[in-house]
């Protein structure tokens, strides 16, 4: 019979631990976030940051090119800049070939750095707020 109670306590204490394990781990996953896995955002973060980057320097090179190929261009008519802008066409052209993309670009720039900043500090604030619980 003695060891029917040594059975009974170590039955008991077994309960005990499995209940335990069961609490840690539902409080571990209470502290998880639920709507988001915390590794993704920060890497669409960080992807967002880098790619902003590679927009900003694609659209200055497009734009440098662009002001290359016009200047060749001028230089091959032996004419300068002076006379091309007196020429409505001209500065119609350079707008849309200089001035709109390297606005476009500056806007995507703006755009994905902001994208990158704002699930940063988002990711803060839910780690700041959790950690006070």
């Amino acid at each position: 019979m003695p060891s029917d109670r040594f059975h009974a306590k170590l039955g008991a204490k077994g309960a005990m631990k499995s209940k335990m394990e069961t609490e840690t781990q539902s409080t571990t996953e209470e502290k998880d976030p639920i709507l988001y896995n915390p590794k993704i955002v920060g890497l669409i973060a960080n992807a967002s940051s880098w790619a902003s980057w590679l927009v900003l320097v694609g659209i200055l090179a497009d734009v440098i090119a662009q002001f290359v190929s016009m200047q060749a261009t001028i230089t091959q008519q032996g004419m300068s800049f002076a006379d091309l802008l007196k020429e409505p066409s001209a500065i119609a052209y350079m707008l849309t070939n200089l001035v709109t993309p390297f606005v476009t670009g500056l806007a995507l720039f703006l755009l994905m750095q902001g994208v990158s900043v704002g699930l940063n500090v988002l990711m803060e604030m839910d780690f700041n707020q959790r950690g006070e619980e």
